[in-house]
């Protein structure tokens, strides 16, 4: 008599498995990350518009504001309660990565957006590291000159000045792709409009819209300095978001174009606790 078939349960479903009994566990802890990003984002919106008022404030970059927040009061407890949500937000990217939850792609496409998840966990992995260091009392390197250091560093390689020049390629594309979510809003496609009411679905488009739109020009200031960098082999030419900030002030009528970013950084955090809330974290 013919054996039936029995598939062979592999390592992957097996955690898979375990995964889905986890699932409400898993999005509870996901949401509390999107909320952890929005509260980043406003409080870098914040900085930068006061920078555009000609005040200087800690620098408007995520450093900057896990450094604004470690000087409230009750700061270090807010400083570890943000650090576990953004921790949070990291690990749902590699989830993301490994089992693609949200349906993304299903194409050949789908591993460059598992490579794009894995690298914004590294992100966001890398500020924690860099709360944890400012909840020590050691103030973390201002944006510019981590990125500038890192640059020196990968000039001195064989192919150093291709390899920054690639890097601002992927900037540049990036940027690319949040302008086009913006305009296209492709981004709603996220949200479950059935337990939105109509004010609601209505402002989420105008909020991820604007802040889509300032985060993607951003990028690609970033992408340009890192171009300039690679052909000029000058590490100094390097801008993290801090300096891409700063540069756009420098440019004329800078405060108002500055302003107008640092509200769309604003707005982009405000579209984060909508997504906390509204946001499809499976495929159904």
């Amino acid at each position: 008599m013919k054996q039936p078939f029995v598939k062979e349960i592999t390592l992957k479903d097996k955690i898979w498995k375990y995964f889905e009994s986890c699932r409400p566990w898993v999005h509870r802890f996901a949401r509390v990350g999107y909320l952890s990003k929005g509260i980043v984002y406003v409080i870098i919106g914040i900085l930068a518009l006061i920078m555009s008022t000609g005040k200087h404030p800690n620098e408007a970059s995520s450093n900057g504001a896990l450094y604004t927040i470690a000087q409230q009061p009750f700061g270090p407890l807010l400083l570890i309660v943000l650090s576990i949500g953004l921790s949070a937000y990291a690990f749902w990217q590699i989830v993301k990565a490994v089992f693609d939850p949200e349906c993304v792609n299903h194409s050949w496409k789908r591993w460059f957006s598992r490579l794009g998840f894995l690298f914004i966990a590294g992100v966001y992995i890398a500020m924690c590291i860099s709360s944890l260091r400012i909840l020590f009392r050691a103030r973390a390197e201002s944006s510019d000159k981590t990125y500038q250091t890192l640059s020196a560093e990968m000039l001195s390689q064989p192919f150093g000045q291709l390899l920054i020049a690639i890097g601002g390629l992927v900037f540049g594309i990036i940027g690319i792709i949040f302008l086009n979510r913006a305009i296209s809003h492709r981004f709603k496609r996220d949200l479950k409009k059935n337990e939105m009411n109509q004010k609601e679905w209505k402002w989420s488009g105008y909020i991820g819209t604007f802040g889509m739109a300032a985060r993607g020009i951003v990028f690609m200031i970033i992408a340009f300095f890192l171009v300039r960098t690679a052909v000029l082999a000058d590490p100094e030419e390097t801008r993290g978001l801090d300096g891409a900030l700063l540069e756009l002030a420098a440019q004329p009528f800078g405060p108002v174009l500055l302003a107008i970013v640092s509200l769309g950084f604003v707005s982009y955090g405000v579209f984060m606790f909508a997504s906390a809330r509204y946001r499809r974290l499976n495929s159904e």
